[in-house]
């Protein structure tokens, strides 16, 4: 029967200096991308080799079969696809949150409640003026105070609404540049597509490109809700809502109007966005602060409309009928002016009578008594903001742990251990020293054979 010579032994060790060397460069790149974002670590997975035997041939002399060594199958990236799926489904409704907190704060801060220039202490100062101008008719000095408080509401009103118009604006701009970043990535994510096809076509695992695709399609996850699907030559299918925008190497790009409607450009179809920052900035563009500033127009008209019907009713200084008090802005942000008129302050009517003048301001008093029913819808605006607020707030927190705790547990499965990868790279550094010394010793077994045989006798 056939003896395996000792240069079948040579060549196991080989191979498993080979393969122990490959391990090494393996925990050797683990380690230099610990710091990496969204690096998934990698394992050399090792089987053993063995030789298929024929009866009467390559049949070793001894009973039992002995293998032919080790090889290294693949370079496997370790990773959870279910923590992935859970993660950027999470980080889509994180996304919606944060950006409804960030602009609802921002709204808070327009309405600037409670303050020293909100509606409320503006609105209050206007109701003092009228109440003293009820006390004090015939004063010109009370009447120019009522004047003043006027223009000071209008002006906070105004103000306001034209804030929440540059909210709406700012909205569009961060729309337009997240549908920027939505094409860029689906480009780049098409393009990774095809080099993934080409590295993994030959039976290599395209592990690190996998890995800036995956990072890609996490920051994606953030902005608009998406389904990635994966097929068998390893490049991946991004639909929004059914609707395809990355398809293997090809991708589709979305367009926005500036104003109101995100289109695929292909086919001018709407684009329907469920969750992510852009459903965060649609719903506060289109619900939250349109709710507010219909709002607003609505407490604009109930003061001038209340105070124009008292107002009206009433007689001036002058002893003639009263003019509106405020009308209709002209601006496309105004809600209300003072009226003009009302300049010679003298027009202001605070008598109910004509009879009455100068000294009857029970007219003025019929105005300052709208405070009551006026206050309660502002407290009511007021509060639903803070409401409003408030639950953005606690549901941006509870997002963030469930994405912290799915990014922790994503860390324990992908992330790189360095104590892990140190004791890889002892345990692979013995292995290669001990196959060093196999060789070492087959060759000596192989000198001694050389050098010894064919002495005796000469």
């Amino acid at each position: 029967m056939f003896l395996r010579s000792a240069f079948f032994g040579l060549e196991i060790a080989k191979k498993a200096l080979f393969a122990n060397q490959y391990a090494l460069n393996v925990t050797s790149h683990n380690i230099a991308n610990a710091n990496t974002e969204g690096y998934s670590r990698q394992n050399a997975v090792m089987s053993s080799l063995y030789l298929e035997s024929q009866y009467g041939f390559n049949k070793s002399y001894y009973k039992g079969q002995v293998g032919s060594g080790v090889t290294i199958d693949e370079v496997r990236q370790i990773r959870d696809v279910f923590v992935d799926y859970d993660y950027r489904r999470e980080n889509q409704a994180l996304g919606e949150w944060e950006t409804k907190s960030e602009f609802l704060q921002k709204i808070e801060l327009i309405f600037n409640e409670p303050s020293e220039t909100g509606i409320r202490n503006v609105l209050d100062q206007f109701w003092n003026s009228l109440q003293e101008l009820s006390k004090n008719p015939e004063s010109l000095t009370v009447r120019e105070t009522v004047y003043q408080r006027g223009i000071d509401l209008k002006e906070t009103l105004n103000h306001i609404n034209k804030q929440l118009s540059d909210t709406i604006s700012h909205a569009n701009f961060t729309i337009s540049t997240k549908i920027s970043d939505i094409n860029s990535i689906a480009k780049q994510i098409a393009q990774l597509n095809l080099k993934i096809q080409q590295v993994e076509i030959t039976g290599d695992n395209a592990n690190d490109l996998r890995d800036k695709r995956n990072l890609l399609i996490d920051r994606l996850s953030k902005i608009v809700n998406i389904d990635v699907t994966e097929n068998k030559q390893g490049q991946t299918t991004i639909t929004i809502s059914g609707s395809s925008l990355v398809q293997g190497i090809y991708y589709r790009e979305i367009e926005f109007d500036g104003v109101k409607n995100i289109t695929w450009a292909d086919s001018g179809k709407e684009v329907k966005i469920k969750s992510g920052e852009l459903k965060g900035l649609l719903d506060i563009r289109d619900e939250v602060i349109a709710d507010y500033k219909s709002d607003l127009q609505q407490l604009a008209d109930t003061i001038m409309n209340e105070i124009n019907n008292i107002h009206t009713s009433g007689y001036d200084l002058n002893g003639n009928i009263g003019e509106d008090f405020f009308i209709a802005g002209v601006g496309e942000d105004d809600l209300l002016e003072v009226n003009p008129l009302l300049k010679d302050v003298k027009k202001i009517a605070a008598a109910s009578t004509a009879d009455g003048v100068p000294g009857d301001g029970t007219n003025a008093l019929k105005m300052a008594q709208l405070k009551g029913s006026v206050d309660d819808f502002t407290k009511s605006l007021v509060a639903g903001l803070g409401v409003q607020t408030q639950e953005a707030k606690r549901n941006v927190e509870n997002q963030e742990l469930l994405v912290s705790h799915l990014e922790n547990r994503r860390e324990a499965a992908s992330g790189v251990s360095l104590d892990e990868e140190m004791s890889n790279m002892v345990r692979y550094q013995h292995a290669y020293n001990a196959a060093a010394r196999i060789i070492t010793a087959i060759d000596e077994m192989i000198g001694i054979v050389v050098e010894k045989m064919g002495i005796v006798g000469r």
